[in-house]
């Protein structure tokens, strides 16, 4: 096993900003529970570049860092404050898994019938996170970024899909192009003077669009719609201002693959 420099932990520590992500391109997988999740169930989803650990942890889990093809010089060896300075948690966890950067993916043309997300300006890394794996939940293996939705690497995201991340692909692209390229796939939007979700007729392929959490979705956008939603409050003299985005993107989601499994 390798030895953890000061240089190495600096990189590490550094990773938590996206210009340092892009810089060494490398991210960081931190905790036992998004470690086991991500790299020993999706084994050949990310290229690990190291592994540092506690000594109790490397030990637990050597078999299986063996089994998914890492050899010795990219196990580390660290201490609780080693982890502590590389941790962007609140509590330093056990293990901090560095990956590299997968190539950028991108999209040109039709793609195959199908119901996919998209996500039109996200911000909040949790709310990203959670979207991803409630995305996991209900099968939908493609989501449609726009660029300037948060990064799927930032720790907080990470942290929050809790290893469906490695599930569910990604793509970063201009979804108005996405969906003026697929004129067959329907467009649907969660907008006030939409159809009431729980009694439209909800198909098995589709954009379901979902806003940035204070503006929604953009006007440009919003113009792409060919089936607009909306979830009624149950009281409509007295409810919340708005839903959160992740909730909303439950509801949708589950009200889709509901007509689907009837």
């Amino acid at each position: 096993m390798e030895s953890l420099s000061k240089s190495r932990r600096s990189v590490v520590a550094s990773l938590g900003k996206k210009k340092m992500r892009l810089k060494h391109s490398l991210f960081a997988i931190e905790g036992d529970k998004s470690v086991s999740d991500i790299l020993f169930a999706y084994p050949n989803k990310f290229e690990v570049n190291t592994v540092i650990a506690l000594s109790e942890w490397i030990e637990a889990n050597y078999k299986e860092l063996i089994s998914i093809g890492l050899d010795q010089t990219k196990i580390v060896e660290a201490t609780t404050e080693d982890l502590v300075k590389m941790s962007s948690l609140s509590t330093p966890p056990e293990v901090i898994a560095v990956c590299r950067l997968p190539e950028t993916e991108s999209i040109a043309g039709r793609v195959a019938p199908d119901l996919y997300l998209m996500l039109d300006g996200i911000q909040d890394p949790g709310n990203m996170g959670t979207i991803i794996r409630t995305a996991h939940w209900f099968g939908i293996k493609k989501i449609f970024a726009s660029h300037t939705t948060v990064d799927l690497y930032n720790p907080k995201c990470i942290q929050a899909s809790m290893g469906s991340m490695a599930a569910v692909n990604v793509i970063y692209t201009d979804i108005k192009d996405v969906i003026q390229s697929n004129p067959s796939i329907p467009a649907f939007g969660l907008l006030l003077e939409g159809e009431n979700i729980y009694s439209a007729p909800l198909p098995s392929s589709g954009f379901i669009i979902m806003g940035n959490e204070g503006s929604g979705l953009r006007p440009e956008i919003r113009q792409l719609i060919s089936k607009p939603l909306t979830i009624p409050p149950y009281n409509p003299s007295e409810h919340a201002e708005s839903l959160n985005v992740a909730m909303a993107t439950g509801i949708t989601l589950a009200m889709f693959r509901r007509q689907q499994l009837k």
